[in-house]
């Protein structure tokens, strides 16, 4: 079922008849959405802005955003399951005490967004930004970071066990020196690292 670019009162009337939203495809939606607790399931999202919009402790199965804008969104508390985000803008929006299980991001802009005490399991980041992100505080399983922008990122007090940066910038990236154990870094990197284990390399 395709809905038009007008819809955006269609998501609102789910929310407020308390059913979930499933087999919809969205295209050129754009305006502020304020949702929470409300489910998307098989749906997809093409050319939407719905930047400063707040989705608290929403839920997304198997869908996929391509070419969106969800830049300072608030998606608090919220669930993210084989969800696809591809070429979309996602600066400075917030993911905090968040779950990721089987999602992507490729191509993304997540400069200044925040997971904090977010959970990621088998996801990746693949040519995407993540300057100044916020990693503090999270959980992982089987996360992978690809080709991707690191600079200035937050991974205090985060065991970065088999976690692998090695294809990625990491300048001015903040670590908790007591959790680098089992890191994955190439040689560059590691002399970064270095500085902030007070190691001087001659």
């Amino acid at each position: 079922m395709d809905i038009s670019s007008n819809s955006i009162e269609f998501i609102e009337n789910k929310y407020n008849e308390e059913e979930d939203i499933c087999n919809i495809s969205f295209s050129l939606l754009s305006g502020l959405i304020n949702v929470r607790n409300i489910e998307f399931k098989n749906c997809s999202f093409t050319d939407c802005d719905f930047s400063n919009s707040i989705l608290n402790k929403v839920s997304f199965f198997n869908t996929l955003f391509t070419n969106c804008n969800f830049s300072s969104c608030n998606f608090d508390d919220s669930s993210f399951s084989k969800v696809k985000f591809d070429n979309c803008k996602i600066l400075g929006s917030s993911f905090i005490n968040t779950n990721f299980l089987s999602s992507s991001f490729n191509n993304c802009l997540l400069d200044y967004s925040n997971f904090t005490y977010s959970s990621l399991k088998d996801c990746i980041f693949t040519n995407s930004s993540l300057k100044y992100t916020n990693f503090d505080n999270f959980k992982f399983n089987k996360l992978i970071f690809e080709d991707s922008l690191l600079t200035q990122a937050s991974f205090f007090n985060s065991h970065l066990n088999n976690l692998d940066f090695s294809t990625c910038d990491i300048s001015g990236i903040i670590l908790d020196k007591d959790m680098l154990e089992g890191l994955k870094v190439n040689t560059s990197q590691a002399l970064e690292i270095s500085k902030l284990l007070g190691i001087i390399i001659k």
